[in-house]
């Protein structure tokens, strides 16, 4: 009998043939996290012959697992044609279905495609549920940035698979900053801070200042690099807030 305990610990200890038999006989119990678990054992060749397209079987069946990590993961199948054939609206959708699900990866990814209005290349590729939802790594290289080496075909493929839409960008930012410090701080931290943007750029609402300045300040305080930085540039305090609430209550 499936013990989910025991796979992961001979998975975190690096016994991934073992933890990958364990998963596989979960996922033939009907289990949803070890048919997850499997199929990320099948994507990335752990204890296993490395087969995308059986992993998307497995992914597939896990697909409404509350999270998103599963729906994440077909995404990027889809966005790369790693043992599917490559399809950005696809990916598209999946995506969407990660981000209502929760996965700030997706949020994420969703407000930048919806700002671009291009499926760009994200950030995190991938996403483990062992140890619980950590990103296997971070890709900085984007798109957008310029260097990319896709063919003008590709480039106008991921160009028409979404639509540019600032409301939506806002939304899905708005969903990413909302996570607590216990979920992948990183990204929830660089969720804030390009929720505050919105507001300092009027991207899906009206420009802001005294919101920018507080969301900008939180995202700070969350660590987000880029919030600092915006932070020591425009020479933002916590003042601002004080002066603000102050001249409200006099003027009442």
């Amino acid at each position: 009998m499936y013990e989910k305990s025991v796979a992961d610990v001979k998975f975190i200890n690096g016994e991934y043939t073992a933890a990958a038999e364990m998963y596989l006989e979960g996922a033939r119990e009907g289990d949803a996290v070890a048919s997850f678990n499997y199929g990320y054992c099948l994507w990335q060749g752990l204890g296993i012959t490395r087969d995308p397209t059986e992993a998307k079987s497995f992914f597939a069946y896990a697909r409404d697992l509350e999270g998103g990590e599963a729906a994440y993961n077909l995404a990027m199948l889809y966005l790369h044609g790693d043992g599917v054939t490559r399809d950005y609206k696809k990916a598209l959708e999946y995506m969407k279905i990660s981000a209502e699900q929760g996965a700030v990866e997706a949020q994420l990814y969703l407000g930048m495609a919806y700002t671009s209005g291009c499926m760009f290349e994200p950030d995190v590729i991938g996403i483990s549920l062992i140890p619980y939802h950590t990103p296997i790594y971070r890709d900085r290289y984007m798109l957008l940035e310029g260097e990319c080496e896709f063919s003008e075909e590709d480039e106008a493929l991921r160009y028409e698979a979404v639509k540019q839409d600032a409301r939506l960008a806002f939304e899905w930012f708005r969903e990413a900053s909302r996570h607590d410090s216990t979920y992948v701080e990183e990204l929830v931290a660089k969720g804030k801070y390009l929720y505050a943007r919105c507001y300092v750029d009027g991207l899906g609402t009206d420009f802001d200042r005294d919101k920018s300045v507080r969301l900008m300040l939180a995202a700070g305080r969350f660590g987000s690099p880029e919030a600092l930085a915006y932070i020591a540039e425009n020479g933002i305090t916590e003042n601002m807030l004080e002066g603000r609430q102050q001249r409200t209550l006099k003027g009442r």
